[in-house]
């Protein structure tokens, strides 16, 4: 979900304006917001900082190094994707609707899709990692008066995916995101060192809010630009928010028994978007 109306360039402009980005010597804080992709700075320290894509598409200052193992853009993965690229990370069964990838929802446009559990009478929903990966950055905030967590993974083979509205977390996840405060809105934290996944591994048992059971989930192939993102016109509009242009339709990518099954379901956004998506083509 784009909760924030502010593009990231803006963002990171209005934070150096601020302070934020700097620390109290003048130097850039590596894992804050930068403005430019490619763009290089130096912290306070003397070490070189780069400009990249992480993720989530966010634009993030980096440590600049040859062998640098970061999912950005255009980086070397490390090892090569499998087949199918994910595995599903949630019980089909208890699924009722689909958010498409890909979309506008809500007056944004969303690069990511999801998980709905329509008319459920709990939050009862295991959530699994759908792909090798480690855990990169992290926040937990205040929605409606409610704890949300949302988790962003870099991938072994330079596909990162993200989860956010879950709700109950297995003790180590919440050990990662606990040592960080609640906040008022989604801007994640770098976790460091990043926290290494195995698929299969339950990050949350209980997912959404009370009368609104849903769990956000994108995937962002960032070894090279999407489809949607070759059309000029596209790239324009969607150049203040990286992630666009990197996002996948991940119902395409899931074992071909569930994605038979997804794509079948209905459209949680129902007569708005619907199944239309600039991805799922």
């Amino acid at each position: 979900m784009r909760k924030s109306i502010i593009p990231i360039a803006l963002l990171s402009l209005l934070l150096t304006a601020c302070g934020g980005g700097q620390n109290n010597g003048g130097g850039v804080v590596e894992g804050s917001l930068c403005g430019q992709e490619g763009e290089r700075a130096q912290a306070s320290g003397g070490n070189e900082l780069l400009c990249q894509v992480m993720g989530d598409g966010k634009l993030v200052w980096n440590q600049s190094t040859p062998d640098s193992s970061s999912s950005s853009a255009g980086a070397t993965p490390s090892s090569s994707c499998p087949t199918p690229l994910l595995q599903t990370p949630v019980d089909l069964s208890k699924v009722t609707s689909i958010l498409y990838p890909g979309q506008e929802r809500g007056g944004n446009y969303k690069a990511h899709g999801g998980f709905g559990v329509d008319n459920a009478t709990d939050n009862l929903l295991t959530v699994t990692i759908p792909l090798n990966g480690k855990i990169t950055r992290v926040v937990r905030y205040k929605e409606i008066g409610e704890i949300q967590y949302l988790f962003e993974f870099e991938g072994d083979c330079g596909v990162s995916f993200k989860f956010d509205h879950l709700r109950k977390l297995t003790p180590k996840f919440e050990a990662v995101v606990n040592a960080f405060p609640i906040k008022e809105d989604t801007r994640t934290d770098p976790v460091s060192p990043p926290v290494p996944v195995m698929v299969g591994e339950v990050i949350a048992t209980e997912v959404g809010f009370l009368n609104n059971v849903s769990v956000d989930f994108g995937v962002y192939d960032m070894r090279q630009k999407n489809e949607a993102s070759k059309d000029p016109a596209w790239a324009s509009a969607h150049s203040q928010y990286p992630a666009d242009s990197y996002g996948i339709c991940w119902l395409n990518s899931l074992p071909q028994a569930d994605s038979l099954v997804v794509k079948a379901l209905p459209s949680r956004d129902g007569s708005k978007s619907g199944q239309t998506s600039d991805y799922c083509k």
